[in-house]
Parts: structure tokens; sequence; C-alpha cells
């Protein structure tokens, strides 16, 4: 065990003294070298991706009357760059969030030469969320459906519901992933103050995989809102390092570089955009390659000048519209699945 630790935190290592991963060629549905089935999973937080259609819930700050005019020209201008991040990663199942239905998610397809290509099919269910911001997931074909599941996070406030987790079992031949994908309460009105809401959400998962020993293969991603040290993830959830049962990979990414990060607040970053294998996934034996998160960092990605240069490049700086892409950079990992 100790090798398997050292040898991890080396390569680690070797990672950090290389400066931001290059694009890699997405391994698609591909047998690894041991024989196992090679997947590509990410998660990107797309920043509202709503339509510009009038709904059900509350979307007044994105219609073509709103203050901030959302009209047909910048929400398609928003789905090419949406679209461009997703055609460079190629991910074979990616989770997202803040997607206002499932139409932004078939015209996100539609504009995606990637997802075309993998014939991209949707995972979604309406979220109970007010501003009806959702999660969902976008998978090839090839993997297909077996069971799909909501966790519903308790927030002591029936008026103020918060986002469902989002879970689905998908098959390919005979392997099998479980994936959760997560948008927990934000730090609205405080980071302490809103804490107890981010503890509800880790219990709930928590909770879920605990009374499922017999699953072997499952991955969390999603926008936590917390750092891969805050106690949420460390000690409620229970995602740390390689000694622990649930293997935050983003928490392994931090020990060796702790001033990178997925979004920028007050000049520092933090990672609340992260990645979770079970120990299963983690440990497969010392033939396999062992998974790392790679933050997709492109300068492309980001403020090129102002006060806010090297930041995420957001679709909106306050009133300002800047046709950018999210506040938030997409995380990845290649995981190598085995039998179920």
């Amino acid at each position: 065990m100790f090798k398997r630790v050292s040898f991890a935190f080396i390569a680690i290592l070797l990672l950090a003294q290389c400066g931001s991963p290059k694009k890699q060629q997405a391994p698609g549905l591909i047998p690894s070298k041991t024989g196992l089935t090679s997947v590509r999973v990410a998660f990107y937080n797309l920043e509202n991706l709503f339509d510009t259609i009038n709904g059900p819930n509350d979307d007044s700050e994105y219609l073509p009357t709103s203050e901030k005019p959302w009209n047909t020209a910048r929400y398609q201008s928003k789905l090419k760059n949406m679209a461009r991040v997703i055609d460079s990663i190629q991910p074979q199942i990616l989770g997202v969030c803040e997607i206002e239905n499932r139409t932004v998610l078939l015209d996100l397809i539609k504009t995606s030469t990637w997802l075309k290509s993998i014939k991209a099919e949707v995972v979604h269910f309406e979220s109970p969320d007010k501003r009806g911001i959702d999660v969902a997931i976008l998978k090839s074909s090839q993997w297909t459906v077996k069971q799909t599941d909501t966790l519903w996070v308790p927030t002591e406030n029936p008026d103020k519901p918060t986002r469902h987790i989002l879970m689905a079992t998908f098959q390919n031949g005979k392997s099998e992933l479980s994936m959760f994908v997560n948008h927990w309460p934000s730090r609205s009105g405080g980071e302490q103050l809103s804490r107890p809401l981010r503890f509800n959400a880790a219990k709930t998962l928590k909770d879920y995989i605990d009374a499922r020993p017999e699953m072997k293969n499952w991955v969390a991603v999603g926008d936590f809102n917390d750092n891969p040290e805050d106690s949420s993830l460390r000690y409620i959830l229970g995602a740390s390092d390689e000694q622990s049962n649930k293997i935050n990979l983003a928490y392994l990414h931090r020990l060796a570089q702790p001033e990178t990060g997925t979004l920028k607040y007050n000049g520092r970053w933090d990672m609340f955009d992260q990645i979770i294998v079970s120990r299963y996934l983690y440990h497969l034996g010392p033939e396999n390659a062992i998974p790392q998160v790679q933050i997709y960092h492109r300068n492309w990605l980001l403020q090129q000048d102002g006060k806010f240069q090297g930041y995420p490049l957001r679709t909106f700086g306050g009133r300002t519209y800047l046709n950018g892409y999210s506040d938030h950079l997409p995380v990845f990992v290649d995981l190598e699945i085995g039998d179920r």
C-alpha cells in the first residue's frame, strides 16, 4: 500500500512540474492495454445555459426583456462556446450543471461536433430549484442506461429547495459505471452560514453510496461549492486520499498543486469542480494506470485583460456582455472500467 501511495503522489508531482495538461485524444470505448474499457468522464458547469423562452421556472434574468437582454443570437453564441470546449475535451460521459431544461441540452448536442459524433443522449430530470438550474448527463449512445435515480437534498426550508443529485448507471458490454452529478448549495449568504446545506448534500450522497456496497464502479462529479479539503467533502462525505473509501482526485491534485483550481474569487483559485471515484476504481492493480483529474485550463478560456485578467471568461461580467464561456473551468479523467 505504501508503494502505491508513494507512486500516486510522485505521479501527481510530475504532472505539476509539467504545468497544464496538453490536449489528449479521447480514449473512446476501446480496450485498454490491460483489457479493460477505457472511458473519458468529464464535468462542466455551463454557467446559466438558459434558452430565451419564458418558462415555469424563475428565468426572468435570461429573457429578451431582461435587464441584461438574452436573445437568440446570444443564446446561439453561448451554445457554440460550450460546444467548443466539449469538442476539445471529447468526453464519452459528461456531467453538467446550471442548465435550464432538456431543450438546451438537445440544442447543445446539435451544436457540438463531438456530441453528434458519439450520438449523445440525455439523462435529465427537472430539479426543484426555483430558478430551474438543473444537473444532467450527456453520454455516448454506446453506454446504455441501466438505472436512474434522484437523491433529494434536504434544506430544512421547503420554500428554498435545492438541486437534487442525479444518479445514473450505464452499461457497455460487461462494463458498468454509476455516475453521480452534483451541484451542492452555493455559498450565498456566506460560507459559514450556508455550510450546513452542503453538509446535508454530503450526507445524502454518503448514505446512498454506503448503503450499496455492491456498487463497485462509481464516480461522483460536480460543482460542490466547497474545496476538496473542506469538511463537507473530507469528513462528512469521507472523500480524500488513497487511504479513504472514496478517493477525491481533486484532493490529490491540490496536494501537489494547492494554488490551482477551476474558478477564481478575490484573486484566489478554488477547486469546487471535482471528480471522486470509488476505492475499487482507483485500486485496480499495479498494472493499471492511476486515474488523475485534469483541469481543462486554456488561455482562450480566460479573460485576457482588465481587472479580472486571468479569471475564467464569463458570459456576463456584471451587466456587461462578454460573450465568454463559464465562470468555471471543466475537469476530466480517463478511467479504466472492469467487469461489473
